[in-house]
């Protein structure tokens, strides 16, 4: 195909909820097999177009239109009806390219159709199944199952040949560098390696669009490189790659054409590299601390060991023998790639997990207490809940925001920031405390009062996140566990975060423990970071401990 064609066309597309316009006559062309990246800070509604452009009922445009060029089989489309009552398996449904081939069904030759996204409810459903989507955060796998089962299954629920079925598997697993996990349950895989086997069973659908959003923000740099190169093959195929990402440098090496959005409007549109070029003029570099003075040690870790054996992976060693001395009021980093041990250390730490050797110990006041034996000591001390059997409930805090967090989707974001995590507040002190907490992970006052009293559904990943951040301050922990805090930002909003965090430890006294792959946020953030791999620590460098 020596000249592209336009392959989906948005037209001046408007989306509104409760009243408020997300996507303000947004219009742009997407050419078949010409990767485009959608750039903008949290909420500038890049997932509202994502989940438009998939179908989903709740994202249809309060304006605008939104259409597909297809290649399809005339013999269908010459009945009443088109589309409606077509069996999937009858009949071909095919990018652009594909005019004048020959219908594997029927042996018409395929004829172009422009097909209105929004009008067309039966098209619609049938062009669905070929646009597949990787959402932010949500790994969408079957535990239990192993990892050839998890795309077995997908190559099933599209009919595939099933003599070919295990070939097709195995190609897909090892595009994905995933072949050494074959036999593996989903559950026993750490974030980067689900992201991977999310991304192969999105391509054992055969779409003919892939819809990314933020594929690889909570990975790190090597594994991101990895999902990257298997993204980039996956286009060589002829299947058109739309994508988010909070990280410019993503943008240009993912994509050749990019859409910079801000609060729903098309700031610009163009080749990626020069749209990235005008994004990166607007943000600036987070501002380093000068050196910190900390106080007593707050954590003591001692030959920390956690291991398992998994019937499919043998004696596994998550954490191995590790010690760290972490202080109090100190930012703390845990770095390494997927699979190092940082999330398994940290879960001990917050007791979500026990250990299986050495001690992992908590100063409150002037007392240690011993965390991840709790048939021992009787003290629990994750989710900020209170140690049985003191009176220093709130000096022993330790709170942690999970990598795979969750929102309470049914309530408001006052509920969530209030009584559904057990603050017992006047119902004016919790609004005001509550704005405070919005304020200081970076949303303005408009913005606050409007978040009040929405619900998860109608904020963007960028914004739930930071919400789960003030969630966690609200507590004000003595100790907080952070997995991932940046994961899907932009680099707009880390700043606010990292402000943030530096105004929660000066006014809240509190210790933060950052477990993450971004290197640039933690060396400008953190005071001490810890390098870890296959569940050591390699090495601790100090960065601005007084």
């Amino acid at each position: 195909m020596t000249e592209k064609e336009p392959f989906i066309i948005i037209s001046n597309v408007c989306k509104e909820f409760d009243g408020k316009e997300v996507l303000k006559n947004v219009s742009v062309v997407i050419n078949e097999g010409e990767p485009l990246g959608l750039l903008g800070r949290s909420g500038a509604g890049k997932s509202v177009l994502l989940h438009m452009l998939r179908g989903t009922e709740e994202y249809a445009p309060t304006g605008g239109e939104v259409i597909f060029r297809v290649a399809v089989c005339p013999e269908y489309l010459e009945r009443e009806g088109a589309f409606e009552g077509v069996h999937p398996a009858i009949g071909s449904l095919e990018p652009p390219s594909k005019v004048g081939s020959v219908c594997p069904s029927c042996g018409s030759r395929l004829e172009l159709r422009e097909i209105s996204y929004w009008k067309d409810r039966e098209a619609r459903k049938r062009i669905k199944k070929r646009v597949a989507i990787m959402l932010q955060r949500t790994f969408g796998l079957y535990g239990e199952d192993t990892v050839m089962y998890n795309i077995l299954q997908a190559l099933e629920s599209r009919n595939y040949p099933a003599d070919e079925r295990f070939r097709r598997a195995y190609e897909l697993l090892k595009a994905v560098r995933m072949v050494h996990r074959i036999s593996f349950p989903a559950s026993d895989l750490s974030g980067g390696e689900k992201q991977r086997v999310v991304l192969a069973r999105q391509l054992a659908l055969d779409p003919f669009v892939l819809l990314a959003d933020e594929p690889t923000g909570t990975l790190d740099v090597k594994t991101g490189q990895l999902v990257h190169k298997a993204l980039r093959e996956s286009t060589k195929g002829g299947m058109t790659l739309i994508a988010t990402s909070h990280w410019p440098s993503v943008i240009e090496e993912l994509t050749e054409k990019a859409l910079w959005l801000d609060h729903g409007e098309v700031i610009t549109y163009g080749d990626s590299k020069t749209v990235v070029e005008s994004f990166e003029k607007q943000v600036g570099e987070i501002g380093r601390e000068e050196r910190v003075k900390v106080g007593e040690p707050k954590i003591q870790i001692e030959h920390c060991k956690k291991y398992y054996y998994s019937i499919w992976r043998g004696m596994v060693k998550a954490v191995d023998d590790v010690s760290l001395t972490i202080y109090e009021n100190e930012i703390f980093g845990l770095i390494g790639m997927s699979g190092a041990g940082k999330t398994s250390l940290s879960r001990i730490i917050c007791q979500v997990d026990p250990l299986t050797g050495g001690s992992v110990k908590i100063r409150v006041g002037d007392r240690w207490i011993e965390v991840g034996r709790v048939a021992e000591t009787g003290v629990w001390l994750s989710w900020a809940a209170r140690t049985e059997g003191t009176g220093e409930h709130a000096g022993t805090r330790v709170a942690m925001l999970h990598q795979e967090f969750t929102l309470y989707p049914e309530n408001t974001i006052l509920e969530n920031l209030t009584s559904c995590i057990g603050l017992d507040l006047p119902m004016e002190l919790g609004r005001m405390k509550a704005r405070y907490m919005l304020r200081s992970v970076g949303f303005s006052e408009a913005e606050v009062e409007e978040l009040l009293q929405k619900k998860q559904a109608e904020l963007s990943v960028g914004e739930r996140q930071r919400i789960a951040l003030a969630q966690i301050m609200m507590k004000e922990p003595a100790i907080a566990i952070l997995d991932e805090p940046t994961g899907t930002m932009d680099p707009i909003t880390k700043k606010f975060v990292a402000e943030s965090i530096r105004a929660a430890r000066e006014n809240l006294g509190m210790t933060f423990l950052i477990v993450s792959h971004d290197l640039d946020f933690a060396y400008d953030v953190c005071d001490r970071i810890a390098h870890m791999q296959d569940g050591k620590v390699t090495s601790i460098e100090e960065l601005r401990i007084a």
